[in-house]
């Protein structure tokens, strides 16, 4: 691309529909905003259907909205980084020290865990907590970096129970997917909530009659439609960083948040698993 994307829409502004200006006016207000933004939610604000960003985007000469944003992050670091905002907001700076850079660390750990705690819905916890009591057996599923919390939440919660599993092989998923009942739970952690994995896995888990447990960051993505309780957290995520520490710690908060209820509800059940595993570990350690 010759021009920046923002120089290209107020170049080709009069060339696009009605519906396309709304699009141009909302972005070169909310820049930094849209960055951040699924295309769902744009969809809302500006009262357009999503097919029509998706066009918008084609007629930008880009591949879709992920790429738009990419374009628009590109655009704005075009324009150079206030230095002030910056280390409010914890950028890190090519001048900061290592201790700085320790401290802006921490604050960001701090407010995405305060964050992820304001953004999760008390009825949506005991929703879930409900499904996972109830479920004949858990799948804790993932993708990319999130693989890494599921494999998480399955190790914390196959300390309580037995029922809960995990399998990191994309074509692995899709075979016990395939085998779900509808007395089995999927929890699924998708920053996005709009990967082709996690709609594929969602349509699979809905023709099965299961149930599916989102972890997400948009209320309004695509695969929430298929959910029966979504739990929101995770932080706004630059579209050039791709993926985030921050976004898996807040995920982890809510499977921490969803261990100690389901223990809290069955403390009996989990004693007697956690005994036969402390045995189990005990004696390994000798």
């Amino acid at each position: 691309m010759g021009k920046n994307v923002v120089a290209l829409m107020l170049l080709e502004y009069e060339n696009f529909t009605r519906s396309e200006r709304k699009i141009v006016d909302y972005v070169l207000e909310h820049q930094k905003e849209t960055q951040y933004i699924s295309i769902t939610d744009l969809s809302a604000v500006c009262e357009v259907a999503v097919s029509t960003i998706s066009v918008f985007c084609r007629k930008l000469k880009l591949a879709g909205f992920n790429d738009f944003k990419l374009e628009l992050a590109r655009a704005s670091l075009m324009t150079g980084p206030d230095p002030e905002a910056a280390a409010v907001a914890g950028e890190i700076l090519p001048d900061d020290t290592p201790g700085t850079v320790m401290g802006k660390v921490l604050r960001t750990a701090q407010d995405t865990l305060n964050k992820a705690y304001h953004m999760l819905s008390e009825p949506a916890v005991d929703q879930a907590v409900e499904l996972l009591l109830g479920a004949r057996q858990v799948v804790c599923l993932g993708q990319g970096n999130h693989s890494i919390v599921s494999l998480a939440a399955w190790a914390q919660f196959s300390t309580t129970s037995a029922k809960f599993k995990t399998i990191q092989d994309f074509h692995l998923q899709a075979v016990i997917l395939s085998t779900l009942t509808p007395e089995d739970v999927v929890l699924y952690f998708s920053y996005s909530g709009a990967t082709h994995e996690v709609m594929a896995a969602a349509e699979t888990i809905r023709s099965r009659g299961a149930k599916l447990i989102l972890v997400t960051r948009f209320l309004n993505s695509p695969a929430s439609a298929y959910a029966d309780t979504v739990l929101l957290c995770g932080p706004n995520e630059q579209p050039m960083q791709f993926g985030s520490t921050a976004a898996l710690i807040a995920q982890l908060y809510v499977v921490d948040v969803l261990l100690s209820e389901f223990v809290r509800r069955d403390p009996e059940g989990a004693e007697h698993c956690r005994r036969a595993v402390g045995k189990t570990l005990a004696q390994r350690t000798m």
